[in-house]
């Protein structure tokens, strides 16, 4: 059986041509987003300006416009090159001198726009020629996303959950529709790369899962891979499980009182709050002010303790908080996504808010005031 794929080149006037007029696109519903950075983008410039080979571009004839005629071609491997190269001709970023390795480079083109550069060379990239993989028209969707997937397998430039997305799975879809609900950035939980590099995708996912299953061990992503697996084509308990997110994210604003703070902000305690608020809802506890002050007061306290502070209570209940601060800061230190510390968190916040060990919010305070006093007594020395 022969090859389902040529192979040739096209000059970057073609490609940029082609993906300016939007014949040559990039499917999302198994791409990454643009994850390169300015060096990235520099360093790929720089070869280019030395007539070096950069690697190939995959590219699928997916469709012909019917109105106009054009293919309708998929870059299967290989946006962040022609995003990059794209973007330095259109002018949005120019050759910093810092990422530039080469010193002929260096000395003849840094800190220069595109439109900078002599005519020359301007010439020069418009005629690069760009190898490419052309695969064969009559592949599937489905053969096209098994090969990036498989293209990906061992890159390591990709994260798991790029990977991931790589499958087209319906956990995957539910779990993007969460994370780019206004909640996540109320509370501030993603960066902008953690969104670039889809990681708000793989919390999001996490949170589907402890919905589903409750807390587990995610020190490896096994269960993450085999969920995505699993509910590839068919997720039959998509709304339940999202609906079960809605209700704890509606009992998170409560007890926060929509106001995001150094815990809040913070994946693991988020996480913890989640696990904590699916079980109020199951077992239908209410927020009252009781626990929106303890929350508050906890909250307060965590962001202040440390694990060295020779703290020592007046009484029981003190004692009880220190006791507290310190098994919840030491299982948000080190091995996070373990099982034994995510039960440790979650028993811990639970017991606090429900004033188990008849513990007090004035006895939060008193210790609060005790590690401020340690403070100053430092700034004094």
């Amino acid at each position: 059986m022969g090859n389902k794929f040529t192979r040739n080149s096209k000059k970057i006037t073609s490609i940029y041509n082609e993906f300016k007029d939007g014949t040559l696109v990039v499917d999302r519903t198994y791409q990454r987003k643009t994850v390169w950075g300015p060096k990235d983008n520099i360093r790929l410039i720089e070869t280019i300006l030395l007539n070096l080979i950069i690697p190939e571009i995959y590219l699928w004839d997916f469709d012909t416009d019917p109105n106009s005629g054009a293919t309708i071609t998929h870059i299967v491997d290989g946006q962040q090159r022609i995003n990059a190269i794209f973007d330095f001709i259109g002018g949005k970023y120019k050759l910093q001198k810092k990422y530039l390795t080469d010193n002929v480079v260096l000395e003849k083109y840094s800190d220069k726009f595109f439109k900078d550069l002599d005519d020359e060379t301007k010439k020069m990239i418009w005629s690069y020629e760009m190898s490419i993989i052309n695969l064969d028209k009559d592949f599937s969707i489905e053969e096209v996303r098994k090969m990036f997937y498989r293209l990906n397998l061992t890159d390591y430039n990709l994260n798991d959950q790029e990977k991931r997305n790589s499958l087209n799975s319906k956990f995957g879809e539910a779990a993007e529709k969460l994370a780019n609900e206004e909640f996540w950035e109320q509370y501030k939980v993603f960066s902008p790369r953690d969104v670039r590099r889809m990681q708000d995708i793989e919390y999001c996912s996490s949170i589907l899962i402890l919905a589903r299953e409750g807390i587990i061990d995610q020190t490896k992503s096994d269960r993450l891979d085999q969920i995505y697996k699993e509910f590839c084509e068919e997720y039959e308990d998509v709304y339940e499980d999202v609906e079960q997110v809605h209700n704890a994210m509606q009992l998170i604003k409560e007890i926060t009182r929509n106001v995001a703070n150094g815990f809040v902000t913070k994946k693991i305690q988020m996480y913890t709050l989640f696990s904590v608020m699916f079980d109020f809802y199951e077992n239908k506890i209410e927020i009252t002010e009781s626990e929106i002050q303890m929350f508050e007061t906890f909250a307060k306290c965590y962001i202040m303790f440390k694990n060295e502070y020779d703290l020592q209570g007046e009484d029981d209940k003190e004692q009880k908080v220190i006791e507290y601060l310190k098994k919840y800061k030491l299982a948000s230190s080190e091995g996070v996504n373990k099982l034994g510390n995510r039960m440790i968190r979650f028993e811990v916040l639970k017991k606090v808010l429900l004033r188990v060990d008849n513990l007090e919010v004035a006895s939060f305070d008193k210790i609060g005031k005790k590690m401020q006093a340690i403070e100053m007594d430092k700034e004094e020395e």
